[in-house]
């Protein structure tokens, strides 16, 4: 599932998490070969290319990029700048970007039910499954083997890691982000922008801005 039929992309940031990003892609479209390309605020004293893909410019050069046909994606994702997927998204705006230049990629082993809702911007991994009336909105990410259970909302630019697990009805706020092998119980609100540590089973609300770790899952 995507976005551009054509296998046209350009890919924000040149660090790891592009580079695996670039990787699902070529997977993704082996068979006619996906053409893409990079941008990275460090060009082009930083890196030349991105598991192949030419970095072609810095960051600001994303409309004319998006003018040329590619669909846009962000690799850029950290736990150390709160919102990062949306601080990014909407400096972009700020050049005047529009919304619809974004692209959606989900790897064609993830499972996205047909009554699920995935938003601009988002990227789902192998492995992943969406279930029935879920919602994923815009420039979330989620990584390998992560499930998201029937009525669960994950809001903008939330990013669950490998292996995360949302049970019915959860939601997880704008710019959340959900440590490896985290497990929400039923029901439950993770806040904007709050902090889950890898392995912690969440029973309760988490606050927005909050860090929680552990089991179960404690300020």
């Amino acid at each position: 599932m995507s976005t551009n039929a054509a296998g046209r992309f350009c890919v924000l940031g040149a660090g790891r998490g592009s580079a695996e990003l670039v990787d699902l892609l070529a997977d993704a479209y082996a068979d006619r070969r996906a053409d893409v390309v990079a941008l990275d605020d460090q060009y082009p004293g930083g890196p030349q290319d991105v598991a192949g893909a030419p970095v072609v410019g810095p960051l600001a050069a994303v409309v004319g990029e998006a003018q040329r046909g590619r669909a846009l994606l962000s690799g850029i994702a950290n736990s150390r700048t709160k919102g990062v997927r949306l601080v990014i998204a909407d400096k972009l705006a700020g050049l005047g970007l529009s919304a619809g230049a974004w692209g959606t990629f989900v790897h064609p082993t993830a499972r996205i039910s047909p009554r699920a809702a995935v938003g601009r911007g988002v990227i789902v991994y192998p492995g992943v499954q969406v279930a029935v009336e879920a919602r994923v909105d815009e420039h979330a990410l989620i990584y390998f083997n992560a499930v998201v259970h029937h009525d669960a909302v994950v809001e903008r630019g939330a990013i669950l890691c490998a292996g995360v697990l949302l049970a019915g009805h959860v939601r997880v706020g704008a710019g959340a982000y959900l440590g490896v092998g985290a497990v929400v119980r039923d029901g439950v609100t993770i806040g904007a922008r709050a902090l889950v540590g890898m392995g912690a089973v969440v029973t309760r609300d988490v606050p927005p801005d909050a860090v929680v770790k552990g089991v179960p899952a404690r300020a």
